[in-house]
């Protein structure tokens, strides 16, 4: 995998290990971070403060969802990670243009994801 791809990240969950992880792992992957929240209204502010390539995040948490948060954000391009599968989750990801990858997921995974959403953008 190329870490040629620096993207600026925003990433939420409300789970303190995920945060941990997404602020530890993401500049590994060549990433910067710009915000790690936990909570959908964290997320719409960091959004609007940020203005980040990519966003990270859950789906269920605190105060408001991840997807209705990325709802509030859009456009913006989205991986969604979580430990619901069911198919009316995913369709909501889909829905809303973002990736869905299910939990618990390795920081190879993360950066194929990340790689695949933009593919398209390099020349």
């Amino acid at each position: 995998m190329t870490k040629s791809l620096q993207l600026r990240i925003v990433a939420a969950d409300d789970e303190r290990d995920t945060r941990e992880w997404f602020g530890a792992i993401l500049p590994r992957l060549g990433h910067e971070v710009l915000a790690v929240v936990g909570t959908g209204a964290e997320l719409i502010a960091a959004c609007k403060r940020h203005r980040p390539d990519l966003v990270l995040t859950d789906v269920r948490m605190p105060d408001m969802d991840g997807l209705d948060a990325l709802a509030a954000v859009s456009p913006v391009r989205a991986i969604v990670l979580s430990g619901y599968q069911d198919a009316a989750t995913k369709e909501r990801v889909h829905a809303l243009g973002a990736f869905f990858l299910p939990k618990p997921v390795r920081g190879d995974q993360l950066q194929a994801a990340i790689e695949n959403l933009f593919a398209g953008d390099r020349s």
